[in-house]
């Protein structure tokens, strides 16, 4: 396909979702030789913010690579009042990391997953 590439997508965007809180879903990708891969994720409820990127650095094996209101490595049991959970397989050679914002309250049985592993 020849519209790989780098560049910015909005993937979701629903200014009434949970009565008017908003949601926004965008992603970046990266260019890598001729193909792309989504580089970094961020979701937006209400005035929270989510951003997660994967990373294949040695620096980041112990630690998820995510931002919670632009705060780096930031604690949040919540986003947009949705519950907020992260987890970590605890492999250190190459770690997966997933994140889980439980929308039941509001939608009986959703969820948001976004998943790492390695730079993806």
């Amino acid at each position: 396909f020849e519209y790989h590439g780098q560049c910015d997508l909005v993937l979701a965007k629903d200014a009434e979702f949970a009565d008017g809180l908003g949601l926004d879903v965008q992603i970046r990708t990266k260019l890598i030789r001729y193909w792309s891969y989504i580089k970094n994720a961020a979701i937006r409820i209400g005035e929270d913010i989510l951003e997660v990127q994967g990373s294949s650095s040695d620096d980041d094996r112990e630690v998820s690579n995510h931002w919670l209101n632009f705060e780096h490595q930031g604690k949040a049991a919540t986003i947009g009042g949705f519950p907020l959970t992260m987890f970590d397989d605890h492999i250190p050679v190459h770690p997966k990391r997933r994140f889980e914002i439980d929308l039941s309250s509001k939608y009986p049985g959703q969820k948001i997953v976004i998943s790492t592993f390695k730079e993806f």
